[in-house]
């Protein structure tokens, strides 16, 4: 008798589609998520449909590492977050579901974006939640009277990342633009390794002695973090408490997020990479 084969699993329910921008934008549904995909291939956005506040995608989920470095977070005390980028909205629901006291500017170069976000992937309407569409890079180099404690960098279209985005100019930008304990947090991929050597130069040269970063098992995804809420390793005991509030809070291994990072700073990937050392 032969071996039984399991069913195929049914092709996901298209509930949007449109060619917008030079790219086709997707909404698609299966029994148990909804993704927001470019070009039928490169998924932006995942939603649980029990869940919708849950982070599904590894690196959202890793992205949120930085909410080590702040203080307010772990205190649950008032905070300000950027996010550049907003896709399907999955980090701001999750900031604004589990933290009351922050406030959220979110920019987004594509203007159907918002509206999808709101229809199909419950992203509210909210007052702490303010949706500028805008080129994120001009923004931050324009927006010079407000200061952020999270800045997010997670802006990709139907070629990758957002080349205006993930440039030197931004990281200057952001530098001024951080709170007196901010940080800056992007989400790069290694595979690209012409923009991802020219990231970690310029926030090397932006934030010497400041940058860690945080790999995405099975994935080329790379998380940064950068900026003058990021502590030289003597901080670490107070980093290891806030990591089992946050834990306990949000259901999430912070502790493991840390380990890793430090391991990674121990062996000095910056320099690795970059060609410094062997």
């Amino acid at each position: 008798m032969g071996a039984s084969r399991d069913p195929p699993e049914p092709e996901p329910r298209v509930l949007y589609r449109r060619t917008h921008g030079g790219r086709m934008i997707e909404v698609l549904e299966d029994d148990h998520s909804r993704l927001l995909a470019f070009d039928s291939h490169l998924t932006q956005s995942r939603m649980a449909m029990d869940d919708p506040n849950r982070l599904m995608l590894r690196y959202t989920r890793r992205m949120m590492a930085g909410l080590l470095f702040l203080e307010a977070a772990a205190r649950d005390e008032p905070f300000r977050v950027l996010m550049v980028g907003l896709g399907g909205g999955s980090l701001a629901k999750f900031l604004l579901h589990h933290f009351p006291a922050c406030r959220m500017d979110v920019v987004e170069n594509d203007p159907l974006l918002p509206d999808l976000a709101r229809r199909y992937f419950h992203v509210p309407r909210d007052g702490r939640l303010n949706v500028i569409c805008a080129d994120g890079a001009r923004f931050l180099d324009l927006e010079r009277l407000s200061t952020w404690d999270l800045i997010l960098l997670d802006a990709f279209d139907q070629n990758g990342a957002a080349r205006g985005v993930y440039a030197e100019p931004i990281f200057e930008s952001a530098r001024e633009r951080l709170s007196a304990r901010g940080v800056l947090t992007l989400n790069v991929l290694r595979s690209d390794q012409a923009l991802f050597q020219g990231v970690m130069a310029g926030l090397t040269r932006r934030f010497p002695r400041a940058t860690l970063g945080l790999s995405v098992p099975g994935f080329s995804n790379e998380i940064l973090f950068a900026g003058p809420g990021v502590p030289e390793w003597e901080g670490r005991r107070t980093l290891a408490g806030r990591a089992q509030v946050l834990e306990a809070r949000l259901g999430m291994n912070f502790s493991t997020y840390l380990e890793e990072m430090g391991r990674l700073e121990r062996y000095a990937p910056w320099r690795r990479w970059l060609g410094w050392t062997s």
